[in-house]
């Protein structure tokens, strides 16, 4: 009888075990390889709550073997705050006695003060389309999960208390270029549409769970439908031109020089930058590299 007591705890308990070790997060997770190094290249998600976590532990062991991490930008750099600041300042801004309210119509300006507060958007009128895009996002995205949990600033932080090597891609001036380089006509009906479509839709709390729930889950056809849903429409194309498809070739280009310097890499991008046409994995590919997906 103690035997059976014994047994059936050890089951209890391995089953507890075996839950554990397989309900972690998996995101979108590939191996690639060179006849010089490998490097795991994860999707992020920027923003994130705690039930995000724990990630698949074949994720953590992988990211504790590898030389270096490299992401997109290190966003915990003090550094890299102000330089945003000073980019904001100076191309994002309009010129004295110019504002938003000049280039949109009145329902759209009053969803937008509605949208971030009224004394909110006096302080912010002055910037510019791609400002207030950025904005809007970080509004939306916040009032639902933090960029604390991010899986960047969770792996930025895991480095810096492991002394391992940060790697970014690209600089400041770089990233914001993305944004401020779209033609200022195109900003600006882009603000209208995502304005237009929030006031019908309502952006709600449960469209970002299940974003996350396809994450977790590794669903790379779900996640193409959440991050890439509008990359054909006309108002759109440039948008995902500039923010998306440009970046993964700088991207790919940058991954394959690290490659010929480090042996082994842990490399963390928007989850948008693995799935869709063009993306960070293909390109690897069409240059030589083997690419396999884990999750």
């Amino acid at each position: 009888m103690k035997y059976l007591k014994r047994l059936i705890s050890f089951v209890i308990i391995s089953i507890l075990l075996l839950n554990f070790v397989f309900c972690g997060t998996k995101g979108i997770f590939y191996e690639v390889r060179s006849d010089y190094g490998k490097a795991y290249i994860l999707g992020s998600i920027h923003y994130g709550t705690p039930d995000l976590y724990p990630l698949d532990p074949l994720i953590e062991k992988v990211f504790i073997e590898t030389e270096a991490l490299v992401v997109e930008l290190d966003i915990t750099d003090s550094q890299n705050i102000f330089k945003t600041q000073s980019y904001l300042f100076r191309r994002g801004i309009y010129k004295k006695g110019d504002s938003i309210e000049n280039y949109l119509d009145s329902e759209s300006v009053g969803y937008l003060k509605k949208l971030l507060g009224e004394e909110n958007f006096e302080q912010i009128k002055i910037f510019k389309p791609w400002v207030l895009l950025l904005q809007i996002s970080s509004s939306v995205l916040n009032s639902a999960s933090d960029m604390r949990y991010g899986i960047d600033f969770y792996f930025l932080n895991r480095a810096k208390k492991l002394n391992k090597k940060i790697i970014p891609l690209e600089t400041v001036e770089e990233q914001l270029d993305a944004f401020s380089e779209i033609p200022e006509e195109d900003q600006l009906n882009i603000l209208k549409t995502i304005l237009q479509g929030l006031k019908q839709e309502e952006h709600s709390k449960n469209d970002l769970s299940l974003l996350l729930d396809a994450y977790k889950n590794g669903d790379e056809e779900k996640l193409l439908n959440f991050l890439m849903k509008d990359r054909e429409k006309k108002e759109y194309k440039i948008f995902y031109e500039h923010i998306f498809y440009r970046r993964n070739f700088k991207f790919a280009e940058r991954i394959k020089k690290l490659l010929g310097e480090y042996k082994s890499l842990f490399i963390v991008v928007g989850a948008g930058h693995l799935i869709g046409e063009n993306n960070v994995i293909k390109l690897l590919e069409s240059e030589g590299f083997l690419g396999s997906k884990i999750f």
